[in-house]
């Protein structure tokens, strides 16, 4: 990484009004912010390597990389695992196979299994489900943050630096909440640490690790008593790449360091995506 040296050129570029008139000043952040929602908006399909970093309860770091080929509007996503689990395969095509995914485990049992997203098998050594592949995760909670913050929620934004990554040119955005803190919060009928990550737009998995006593996302009750954050997390940088202006990097930090890590590299920016690329009988697949 190189130190920034764009910001007033950047400035003057994004920021300026036409020369001659009177010029109304948009913080350089606040563009590229604004830019970065309007692009994760208007993916339709996408093909990428999504690497991801996550930190395990023992304090190690855990690694996976999965090739992705993925539709938004509705939702359909292929998956073929380079590592941990090489040559796995992972199928979400709601019209085929209902609220369950198809997988090939490439490996014993030597059938194809299904399985909920959320099932213990599926989520371990993982902060995230299929569900959360993507930028609409991300911009449902930049979405919620916004509205509750208001113009505030871009005090916590600064532009860090620029990077060249895979060849493109990346902005480093920084969201520092210098106001993150742990809350309590009393669970309500029929809630799950799950729905409750939903509700406050945090990880799930965030709250599990929280929460040493609650040893599964479904091990709580009404009334009991949870901590939660009372943001995503401490610190995110986003690396905004400048061609498509899509966050290809999100870096998450907690008070103690790095707590995951994505990037999503060989990025293809609406690509067309034939519909049997998400069945089961696509000749490329082993299901």
């Amino acid at each position: 990484m190189r130190q920034a040296t764009f910001p007033f050129i950047l400035v003057l570029a994004l920021s300026s009004g036409i020369p001659g008139k009177s010029r109304s000043f948009t913080p350089p952040e606040r563009i590229v912010f604004n830019k970065m929602i309007e692009a994760c908006n208007s993916l339709e399909t996408a093909k990428f390597q999504l690497r991801s970093t996550e930190r395990m309860p023992d304090g190690k770091l855990h690694e996976s990389e999965f090739y992705v080929k993925l539709k938004t509007h509705p939702r359909k996503l292929y998956l073929f695992s380079r590592y941990p689990s090489s040559g796995l395969e992972v199928l979400w095509n709601p019209d085929l196979l209902g609220q369950k995914m198809l997988i090939n485990p490439n490996g014993f049992p030597y059938i194809n299994l299904k399985f909920s997203a959320y099932h213990p098998l599926v989520r371990k050594d993982t902060h995230h489900t299929i569900h959360e592949i993507g930028f609409d995760y991300l911009v449902s909670m930049i979405d919620y943050y916004m509205a509750f913050y208001g113009d505030r929620f871009f005090s916590y934004l600064s532009i860090k630096d620029t990077v060249s990554w895979e060849g493109r040119s990346c902005i480093v955005v920084n969201f520092d909440f210098t106001d993150f803190d742990y809350i309590l919060y009393t669970v309500s009928q029929n809630e799950n640490l799950t729905s409750i990550g939903n509700k406050l737009h945090v990880s799930d998995y965030s709250l599990l690790s929280l929460n040493p006593s609650v040893k599964e996302y479904d091990d709580i009750h009404p009334g009991q008593i949870i901590k939660v954050p009372n943001f995503y997390n401490r610190r995110i940088e986003f690396w905004v790449d400048r061609a498509t202006w899509l966050p290809l990097v999100q870096c998450i930090y907690d008070n103690t360091g790095l707590f995951e890590k994505y990037e999503l590299r060989n990025f293809l920016f609406n690509p067309e995506i034939s519909p049997d690329e998400f069945t089961p009988g696509y000749g490329d697949y082993g299901f």
